[in-house]
């Protein structure tokens, strides 16, 4: 929760900036929202160090800046994020983009860490798979922030594309943490994740639309390989959830068999 929420105010903090240049807010909202920002690093502090307001105050805020990015600039607006992009640049784009899954995974951890909030799972079985998801949402944003500059979502709008692309990148690394401790909950969110991601480079980039070797063209072929190393660690990830749903079904089932078969053999005895 601490990175993702220090993450989500360095992202929010640079579009706040932006928000201000581009005439879509006035001073009094940016004072406003540097003194949120400020709460909302004091709360993390207060979350890391145990206190259960901190927790609240820390996932509160992510989740109404959620709503208010997601409704500002992921919709069909005056400032949607197409032509935000085009007034103030792709990178505001990217921080856009980037800081919906922050949000999300900082109010989600708040959520969890409510409970406990100082503790933490030693077990590293699952790190490769949480590795392997941030480096993939890194490459989703950069390849979804090329996707905005051409307006290459097929049929969808950018705003329903960009989204698309925040919302699963959350699925993945929120359940690429999740998988740690509920191994079927955190598969599940991975693999939905995962195939909205590689589903969607298929048909766009694969069978229809923009080929990747237009991309290389268009773009150059650093982005081309963003986009295929994004699509190919999503296909990974979303091969590796299902061998842990198979796998934890099974286990499950094993356990159920022994537990059954138990009260069978001392009925017996």
């Amino acid at each position: 929760m601490l990175v993702a929420g220090l993450i989500a105010i360095a992202l929010g903090a640079f579009n706040l900036g932006h928000e201000l240049h581009s005439t879509n807010v006035d001073s009094l909202y940016v004072a406003v929202g540097g003194l949120i920002a400020v709460i909302w690093l004091v709360s993390l502090f207060l979350a890391w160090r145990g206190s259960r307001l901190g927790v609240f105050l820390a996932g509160l805020i992510a989740f109404v800046e959620f709503g208010v990015i997601a409704s500002g600039h992921f919709v069909t607006a005056t400032w949607d994020i197409h032509v935000y992009s085009e007034h103030e640049g792709l990178a505001v784009a990217a921080v856009l983009i980037a800081l919906i899954p922050a949000c999300a995974l900082t109010a989600i951890a708040a959520t969890v860490s409510w409970s406990h909030p100082t503790g933490h799972d030693r077990r590293l079985q699952t790190l490769p798979l949480l590795v392997v998801s941030v480096l993939g949402a890194i490459l989703v944003v950069l390849q979804t922030t090329d996707s905005l500059r051409r307006v290459d979502f097929g049929t969808a709008n950018a705003e329903d594309g960009t989204f698309a692309a925040a919302v699963a990148v959350s699925l993945w690394v929120v359940g690429a943490l999740w998988i740690a401790r509920v191994r079927r909950t955190g598969a599940i969110l991975v693999g939905l994740g995962t195939f909205i991601i590689w589903y969607s480079f298929v048909t766009l980039h694969v069978v229809g639309g923009t080929s990747v070797s237009t991309i290389a063209a268009q773009s150059g072929r650093i982005w081309a390989g963003i986009a295929l190393g994004m699509a190919t660690l999503a296909a990974a990830s979303f091969i590796t959830a299902l061998a842990f749903l198979v796998g934890s079904i099974v286990r499950g089932r094993r356990l159920h068999s022994k537990a059954a078969a138990q009260p069978a053999k001392q009925a017996g005895g």
